[in-house]
């Protein structure tokens, strides 16, 4: 949410104009509006990581920030396995966010989302197969899917 968005960055004093005011993300940023921090998304990723390995440790993480994520975004993260050497466990993490467009309903949209109202969903988008629809109770969701950051880990299991 911009709550978050903006709470995030006066706890951690990136106060970035481009995460914090619309107008200025949009009009001097280009953005159509603020984006997340990345370390925002990033902490969601050792947060949920810390969780899936308890008292376990952390020794190495890594990851490239590489999509904008936005007020409203849903992430879904995922962790996979890629060795396993006595109770030391290597991840390959994939961050995704999916985004929110509109809402049809017989061929009339019955909801817009800001992103449908920004514009945040380009002819890119589109052109690498990022958007996407599905049934819903209310119509069919028009959204937007895409790697917010490809990550991986290195832990030590107790």
């Amino acid at each position: 949410s911009r709550e978050d968005i903006k709470n995030y960055g006066y706890a951690s004093g990136d106060k970035n104009p481009i995460h914090m005011d619309d107008n200025f993300a949009t009009n001097v940023g280009k953005l159509n509006g603020v984006i997340a921090h990345g370390m925002l998304s990033f902490g969601i990723i050792i947060r949920f990581l810390s969780d899936l390995i308890g008292d376990g440790k952390i020794i190495k993480i890594g990851g490239e920030m590489r999509g904008m994520v936005r007020p409203g975004d849903t992430y879904f993260i995922k962790f996979i396995v890629k060795e396993i050497n006595g109770n030391q466990v290597k991840f390959e993490i994939i961050e995704e966010t999916e985004t929110k467009v509109k809402i049809e309903k017989n061929g009339q949209i019955v909801k817009k989302f800001e992103a449908e109202e920004r514009g945040w969903i380009t002819e890119k988008d589109i052109e690498r197969n990022l958007v996407h629809k599905k049934e819903t109770p209310e119509g069919t969701l028009t959204y937007r899917r895409q790697v917010a950051i490809p990550a991986w880990a290195i832990v030590v299991l107790n």
